[in-house]
């Protein structure tokens, strides 16, 4: 068994719009605890893994409530720092359940490399990189490249999610953030994209054509999410899309992330040593049930399922 899950990045409140009509529109938000990496990192635990959140909220009620919500969720935080204001983010959701961003931000973009466990990692250890603030400078992005590059020196296994967000990136630092996430998945072990995400990065609007082009630059294995219609799983030498459960969607929020984390657990358990393509398409089916249940609730982290709640659904 892996021994233990680092994940670094943003904690941070979403306050999510929860009568359908959009961030415009919208009159009724409800508050939750997310960010792409603390959801991941709560999935884990809630789950039953071991895992440490890396990243910075503020020294204010809202980084209590969500140092207070990753603790009673099992997530370890001793490499989590309080200063500053907690970062916002607000969430506006469609008639459709899909989602649509505006950031106010905080203190995670402070959190410094000092304040990471390097000298803890070795190679039995899984470093989750969940990026949708990571690239946006500041003491955090330095401290993402110092942890992998301190991961890729240990032998660590390296997930990686960029969870973009267009509202945080001007047009004219796409490029040089395309260049930095490329240089992530050119030392991965595991790649976790959507569709659009893809497409982005590749140009390549043939998700199958794109999935071979980021393995190609270097990921190991590489899962797109497809909604719906499950996901592909990529390998230099192989592909295979794993199907998902039909649900009643109400609010995507922190799905990928349940996927990802669903996923790690599984890693986790099974150790990174015997990983294979076809390992993968087991846990990729699990995956996909933890990421769809999350669907039918609001929130990210609120909704997240437990173990129980996985296996019931499987075995139906």
């Amino acid at each position: 068994m892996t021994r233990h899950i680092y994940c670094i990045g943003e904690a941070l409140i979403d306050f999510a719009c929860t009568d359908s009509l959009g961030l415009r529109q919208g009159k009724q938000f409800e508050k939750n605890a997310g960010g792409a990496p603390a959801n991941v990192a709560a999935a884990v635990a809630k789950l039953g893994g071991d895992i440490s959140f890396l990243g910075q909220v503020g020294k204010d009620d809202f980084g209590d409530h969500l140092k207070n919500t990753l603790i009673e969720h099992g997530v370890q935080t001793q490499g989590m720092i309080q200063a500053g204001t907690t970062t916002l983010a607000f969430v506006g959701i469609d008639p459709t359940g899909e989602r649509h961003f505006s950031f106010v931000r905080g203190a995670d973009g402070d959190y410094e490399a000092a304040n990471v466990p390097l000298s803890e990692i070795d190679a039995t250890d899984i470093v989750h990189f969940g990026a949708a603030l990571g690239f946006c400078g500041g003491a955090l992005e330095e401290s993402y490249f110092r942890l992998r590059d301190e991961a890729i020196a240990k032998g660590a296994f390296i997930s990686f999610d960029p969870n973009y967000r267009e509202t945080l990136i001007a047009p004219e630092d796409l490029a040089a953030y395309l260049a930095k996430v490329r240089s992530f998945i050119a030392v991965a072990d595991f790649v976790k994209l959507s569709d659009e995400e893809l497409t982005l990065i590749t140009g390549e609007t043939d998700i199958r054509q794109g999935a071979q082009q980021i393995c190609a630059l270097g990921a190991k294995y590489l899962a797109v999410t497809l909604g719906k219609e499950g996901t592909l799983l990529q390998s230099v030498e192989a592909q295979a899309v794993v199907g998902s459960i039909a649900i009643k969607q109400v609010d995507s929020t922190g799905a990928g992330d349940a996927f990802t984390g669903g996923l790690l657990y599984q890693i986790q358990k099974a150790g990174t040593a015997e990983l294979t393509f076809a390992k993968l398409i087991d846990f990729l089916a699990v995956a996909n049930v933890v990421g769809a249940l999350t669907c039918t609730k609001y929130g990210a982290i609120p909704a997240l399922p437990t173990l129980e709640e996985v296996e019931l659904v499987i075995a139906k």
